[in-house]
């Protein structure tokens, strides 16, 4: 079980369903919402400041790219530019409703990112990523 995930979206609805899903699932056991992507970026701001905050920081990324103020693109570039000393632990999901090819595409060729999942969030879904090579080892 992944102990920390994070996800991103600005439906409070999203936000509920996947959190209920993900720790019905066994998926995870806590996880960080923030329905702006700009608290997120906040919130590794403070943890780049702090002294082990590797500890404090989530493994997945479920991230929506439609949101207003910041887009789900501008916080990937935004977190690959500042925040590069955490690429190695913390993994992107793209979960939306996107049907436009362009963003999978985009999601395909990202390297932080490992996954593109349409929304919402399902227990199929979850069971392919529990095998996902970066995830495999927190389910075995």
């Amino acid at each position: 079980m992944i102990q920390l995930a994070m996800c991103i979206d600005d439906d409070p609805i999203v936000l509920m369903l996947n959190d209920l899903i993900l720790k019905e699932q066994g998926f995870c056991k806590n996880l960080l919402k923030f329905d702006r992507a700009e608290q997120a970026i906040s919130y590794f701001e403070e943890r780049q400041k702090e002294p082990n905050s590797n500890e404090e920081l989530p493994t997945l990324i479920f991230l929506d790219i439609n949101m207003p103020v910041m887009d789900g693109w501008e916080f990937l570039d935004i977190f690959a530019e500042k925040f590069s000393a955490f690429h190695d632990q913390v993994h992107v999901i793209i979960l939306s409703s996107s049907v436009n090819p362009a963003d999978l595409e985009k999601a395909e060729t990202h390297p932080l990112v490992i996954g593109f999942m349409p929304k919402p969030l399902g227990e199929k879904e979850l069971e392919g990523l529990k095998k996902h090579e970066k995830l495999a080892r927190f389910f075995s």
